[in-house]
């Protein structure tokens, strides 16, 4: 009997969360970047120029070089765990461990889709928009301009905050546009990735 209870609670809970369903998402696929925060649904247009896969064992890498039709050049990042893994630290400090931050200002937070102005090592500040609906994924899109970034969030939500930083990187006049730093060490020791947690386990 306590079995089955505890199969039932499981039941229940997974049944909640299909239920739900992510209420943000954020996908590069078949030259289009979408961005989807409730019912609002932001499709832009992207010419993928280069792509990157990394294989950390309980971790997976996609990184897609993208030219938009206005022009900006951004990267887009597809981070999933092994699915016996999960990310462990918050969305922000899960971010900034990626990119060796000093400092993270946070443009936005709404139903797990998040913006950023994020200080680097040698204080240049780099655009960032972030999806983590799951704790098995992180969805990230960086490098377009101020003005790039707070049109894309207005058409999201006309009540979001513009950023304020406008002088930020461009990634075109970057020699090595990548600026995410995924190290074994990291995910392995910080860690950024801990065996998943189970309902009702131990």
């Amino acid at each position: 009997m306590k079995l089955n209870t505890k199969l039932l609670s499981t039941f229940i809970a997974l049944l909640l969360l299909t239920a739900c369903g992510p209420t943000s998402n954020l996908n590069y696929s078949n030259g289009q970047l979408s961005i989807q925060l409730s019912d609002q649904n932001l499709q832009l247009q992207g010419k993928q120029l280069k792509q990157n896969r990394e294989n950390f064992s309980i971790l997976f890498l996609r990184q897609s070089l993208l030219r938009l039709n206005d022009g900006n050049i951004v990267m887009y990042e597809d981070a999933r765990t092994d699915l016996q893994y999960q990310f462990d630290p918050t969305t922000t400090r899960l971010i900034s461990a990626v990119f060796d931050a000093k400092n993270m200002l946070r443009v936005y937070a709404k139903d797990f889709l998040y913006a950023y102005q994020i200080v680097l090592p040698d204080n240049r500040i780099l655009n960032l928009i972030a999806s983590q609906s799951y704790e098995q994924e992180l969805q990230m899109v960086y490098g377009m301009s101020t003005k790039k970034l707070n049109s894309m969030l207005k058409k999201l939500d006309e009540n979001a905050q513009p950023a304020y930083y406008q002088n930020v990187i461009d990634l075109s006049q970057e020699p090595n546009p990548l600026m995410s730093r995924w190290t074994t060490k990291k995910i392995n020791f910080y860690p950024l990735v801990i065996p998943l947690r189970r309902i009702g386990g131990r």
